[in-house]
C-alpha cells in the first residue's frame, strides 16, 4: 500500500511533532500544577477550558485564510490576475494537508487551547496567595526614572479624549498579539518560525506570566487602592478621576474590565480573563513578541508592529493598567525568550538534521530567516 506522505514529507511531520511535543511538555506540565491546587476546581478548570474552544476555532479559520490569501495572492501576480481564487486556495489548503495533514496547525492551536484556562486558572487561584507585596517598590522605581508617576505625567503630556479612547482600543486588542500570532504560525509560517514563536509564547504566559509574577507579586496602579494602600494611592486614583474625566462620559474598556477584575477576584467560579497582576506585563511581552515575528514578514512589518508595541506600552501606563517598569521587564523577557527559542530550534533541527524541509512547499507568509 502507497504511503500517504512522501519521504520529505514525513521527515517534516517527525520534525513538527518533535517541536509540538516540547510545547505540549511544557503547558501539560504548567497545567498539572495548576489542577493539583487545591484552590483549583477539575469541573471549573473544564468550564473555563471550554470558553477558549470558539477563540481556538478563530485561529483555526484566521490561519486557512491567510494561507489562503497568501496563495491567492501569489497565483493572481503569477498569472496577471487570470487564475481563479478559488482554485489558488483549495490547492494551497490541499497541498498543506498533503504535506503534513495540517499538524502545523493543530498544534499550536492545541497548545493555545490548554494554555489559556492553565494561564488563566494559575492567575485567578494561585497567583493572589504570594500577596500583592511590590507595589511600593516598583512605584518607586518609576517615580526614581521619571521624577513623577509617569501615569500623570503622560494626562499632563497627551492627556485628551481622542488620545484616551484611541489608546483604550488599542490596548485592548488583545487579538493581534494573543491570537493573530498563532494563526500567523500556524498555516502560513516554515518549521523553525513556528517552533521559535510557540516556545517562546509559552514561555511568556509561564516564565513570565505566573513563574516570574509569581516571584514579584504586585496588583498593578489600578488596584493600588483596593489592594496594597489606600493612604499611598493618590497619584493612582488621580489617573483614574482623568480617565473618566476624558472618556466622553462612556465607561473606557479599561475602567469596565478594572472593576469586573475586583468584582471576580474572590469569587469562587472561575472566569475568562481573571485575576490581577502588575510584573511583568504579559500584554507587552506578547506585542514586542509579535513585533519581533513580524519582522520575518518583512521589515516594514516589523516596524508597524514595534510601534503598536510601543503604544501598548504607553497605553499600558497610560491606562492604570502597569507601571512603566512592568512594560520593560515584560519586553526584555520576551526579547531573551524568542532568541532563546531560536538557539533552542536550531540546536535541535540540527541534531535532526535529516528532517528536511520538502522539495514543494506552499505559499508562506513569514519568510525563513
Amino acid at each position: 500500500m502507497r504511503s500517504p506522505w512522501t519521504s520529505a514529507s514525513s521527515r517534516l511531520v517527525r520534525t513538527e511533532a518533535t517541536f509540538a511535543a516540547l510545547a505540549f511538555a511544557m503547558v501539560a506540565a504548567f497545567a498539572l500544577v495548576v489542577l493539583l491546587d487545591e484552590d483549583v476546581s477539575t469541573i471549573a478548570f473544564a468550564e473555563l477550558a471550554a470558553a477558549y474552544v470558539g477563540v481556538t476555532l478563530l485561529i483555526v479559520g484566521t490561519a486557512c485564510l491567510l494561507l489562503a490569501a497568501g496563495a491567492v495572492w501569489k497565483a493572481g501576480r503569477a498569472s496577471r490576475w487570470k487564475a481563479s481564487p478559488m482554485d489558488a486556495a483549495r490547492a494551497a489548503i490541499l497541498n498543506k494537508w498533503r504535506e503534513d495533514r495540517l499538524l502545523s496547525l493543530a498544534w499550536p492551536a492545541g497548545v493555545f487551547l490548554l494554555l489559556m484556562p492553565s494561564f488563566n486558572a494559575f492567575k485567578q487561584r494561585i497567583l493572589p496567595d504570594a500577596g500583592f507585596l511590590y507595589d511600593p517598590e516598583l512605584a518607586a522605581i518609576d517615580r526614581a526614572f521619571f521624577g513623577t508617576d509617569p501615569g500623570l505625567w503622560l494626562h499632563d503630556t497627551i492627556g485628551s479624549p481622542v488620545a484616551t479612547a484611541l489608546l483604550d482600543a488599542l490596548y485592548h486588542g488583545w487579538f493581534l498579539p494573543t491570537t493573530l500570532g498563532v494563526a500567523m504560525v500556524g498555516l502560513c509560517a516554515g518549521t523553525r518560525t513556528r517552533a521559535q514563536y510557540m516556545i517562546a509564547y509559552v514561555g511568556v504566559w509561564i516564565i513570565l506570566g505566573a513563574v516570574l509574577a509569581f516571584l514579584v507579586p504586585a496588583a498593578g496602579p489600578a488596584f493600588y487602592a483596593a489592594l496594597v494602600d489606600p493612604g499611598q494611592a493618590g497619584p493612582f486614583t488621580a489617573v483614574a478621576d482623568r480617565l473618566a474625566a476624558t472618556s466622553g462620559g462612556g465607561l473606557l474598556t479599561s475602567l469596565h474590565n478594572q472593576q469586573y477584575l475586583i468584582a471576580n477576584l474572590d469569587r469562587p467560579a472561575l472566569v475568562v480573563g481573571g485575576g490581577i497582576s502588575a510584573i511583568p506585563s504579559v500584554h507587552n511581552a506578547l506585542a514586542v513578541l509579535f513585533a519581533l515575528a513580524s519582522f520575518r514578514i518583512g521589515r516594514l512589518c516589523g516596524l508597524a508592529m514595534s510601534a503598536f508595541a510601543l503604544m501598548i506600552w504607553i497605553g499600558s501606563v497610560y491606562l492604570n493598567w502597569h507601571y512603566a517598569i512592568d512594560g520593560v521587564v515584560g519586553a526584555v523577557g520576551a526579547l531573551l525568550l524568542w532568541f532563546g527559542a531560536g538557539a533552542l530550534v536550531d540546536r535541535l533541527m540540527r541534531t535532526g538534521s535529516d528532517a528536511a524541509a520538502p522539495a514543494s512547499r506552499p505559499p508562506e507568509l513569514i519568510a525563513e530567516t
